[in-house]
């Protein structure tokens, strides 16, 4: 078998949003799991939509996600130039070829007609297909027109026929190649089609596996009728499934476009984001879905790609989208749009508790330095606020709430946050719990968790109290809040002079 060689060949008119991601994830996984090679291409040949921002904006999105190419625009290599812009040239030597073999010829339309011809069809409620106008021009009519100046395109001749493309997730698909009808290969500005620049430089980088999205699979019969009449060998075709939102339903463009990027912005691991695209629409034979370290490249297999719709579960499917813009919106508006119980969310916590803590560290330290206090914290001691985080990481989803924790643990004045939790300090039997629980912590030398559990426990029975009625009021006396780390944990990192001081000042701004 000759090498694999898969690519990605994302348009630079926009960011990379989450279906474009898993294009690329799968081709990068299924090139590394056969032993072959990845190429990254840049498809600008759309110059009015093309921006070099958003070239930038994509390869540094790749970059984070660790979808390294080993060739490609920044990386270079054997079948260069990889930026279509660059490589007008190429296609022009096929063209005349076609042109020679009478497989294609000129078409003088004006984009007017073409649009009434589009128009009638629609009206009429019926496939529009091109009426072969210019096919038939002789050579001195279209001699004629080239010299009046007229521009022109360049048109690929179809004729009636059946089409099939054999598709290793889609299966055997037949297509009618008189619904096709003649197609426009070279635009009258002189820039290939996309159907027929991208048959050219598959080829050309000798391109073994074309895997996209299914939405593609209209454009297949189109390439294969080019790479027949180019006498080019066929690539293997993979088109992956669509990806739905949790109401089954198509994504919707917002939610689909949302950038990679953005998902680094609110503090999703790399590694989890790509686990978590990795599962829409393939799954592992042996049905582990967390796979650090590589081991996804070790197990994916495009044959197992599923047929049916993969679901996107991140954003909440039953809100209106009249205000939904995710790139500008605070992570406190967003996190409303966010479904909780995401596998993305699952899959992330797993890599926090995944990492060793000096990694997990550096990870989480540019969303700590976001708070001038917790800055100072780490300059004052940065050991003890690793310790720290290593503790609270059990309770960590993202990456941005490591500063709120770290906060809750060093912060000096403490107070009831709500009515609600000063209630519970004023409920009956309440004081006594915490008087108890003082008295303990001041008789105590308590160090680790354990020996927290064991103080709290034993303050219970001294004031008859279990459950709730123990823990609860104990937890608002020491950090004024109803929810948050498991105490023992939190009293551990706190120390009994810390718990004391703090248990003091609630229980005088109660009373």
């Amino acid at each position: 078998m000759s090498e694999v060689r898969t690519r990605f060949a994302p348009s630079p008119s926009g960011f990379l949003h989450i279906g474009g991601a898993r294009t690329a994830l799968f081709n990068y996984l299924y090139a590394k799991a056969c032993g072959g090679s990845f190429v990254l291409r840049v498809e600008d040949t759309d110059q009015e939509r093309s921006t070099k921002e958003s070239e930038d904006i994509i390869l540094d999105s790749l970059d984070w996600l660790g979808i390294k190419a080993d060739e490609g625009v920044r990386e270079g290599g054997p079948h260069g130039p990889y930026r279509q812009s660059d490589r007008l040239d190429r296609y022009s030597g096929y063209t005349e070829s076609l042109i020679e073999k009478g497989i294609a010829y000129p078409c003088f339309c004006t984009s007017e007609e073409l649009e009434q011809k589009q128009s009638r069809s629609k009206m009429l409620g019926v496939p529009h297909v091109y009426d072969g106008k210019c096919r038939n021009l002789s050579s001195e009519e279209v001699q004629a027109k080239k010299d009046a100046g007229e521009p022109y395109a360049i048109r690929f001749k179809v004729d009636p026929s059946e089409v099939v493309v054999d598709d290793v997730v889609q299966g055997r698909v037949k297509f009618d190649a008189r619904l096709i009808g003649d197609f426009i290969i070279v635009k009258s500005d002189g820039f290939p089609s996309y159907n027929y620049a991208v048959v050219i430089d598959d080829h050309e980088m000798k391109i073994s596996h074309v895997i996209r999205g299914v939405g593609h699979l209209s454009n297949t019969p189109r390439q294969i009728l080019i790479h027949n009449a180019l006498d080019f060998e066929l690539p293997v075709y993979a088109h992956i499934s669509e990806i739905v939102g949790t109401d089954r339903k198509k994504l919707s463009k917002r939610r689909g476009a949302t950038s990679v990027l953005l998902f680094r912005d609110l503090g999703y691991l790399s590694e989890a984001l790509v686990n978590y695209m990795a599962l829409l629409g393939w799954y592992p034979e042996d049905a582990v879905e967390f796979l650090p370290d590589g081991g996804l490249a070790t197990k994916f297999d495009i044959d197992r790609c599923s047929k049916s719709p993969a679901m996107f579960d991140f954003f909440e499917n039953d809100k209106s989208e009249a205000e939904f813009d995710p790139l500008s919106m605070e992570r406190s508006e967003l996190n409303k749009w966010i479904n909780g119980k995401s596998k993305l969310n699952w899959l992330n916590q797993k890599y926090i508790r995944h990492y060793e803590l000096p990694q997990l560290y550096d990870f989480a330290r540019p969303f700590l330095e976001t708070d001038s206090e917790v800055t100072r914290l780490i300059k004052e001691d940065e050991d003890l606020l690793i310790k720290a985080l290593g503790s609270i990481r059990e309770y960590m989803t993202t990456l941005d709430e490591a500063g709120p924790y770290i906060l809750e643990i060093f912060r000096k004045s403490v107070e009831p946050e709500s009515d609600e939790a000063a209630a519970v300090l004023t409920a009956e039997g309440a004081s006594e719990v915490v008087e108890a629980f003082r008295k303990e912590l001041e008789s105590g030398n308590p160090e680790h968790p354990d020996d927290y559990s064991a103080l709290m426990k034993s303050a219970g029975k001294k004031a008859g109290a279990k459950g709730r009625g123990l823990f609860m009021p104990i937890r608002v006396a020491t950090t004024g809040k109803m929810h948050g780390l498991e105490l023992p944990i939190l009293f551990s990192l706190l120390g009994k002079e810390t718990l004391l001081q703090r248990m003091q000042s609630v229980m005088a701004s109660v009373k």
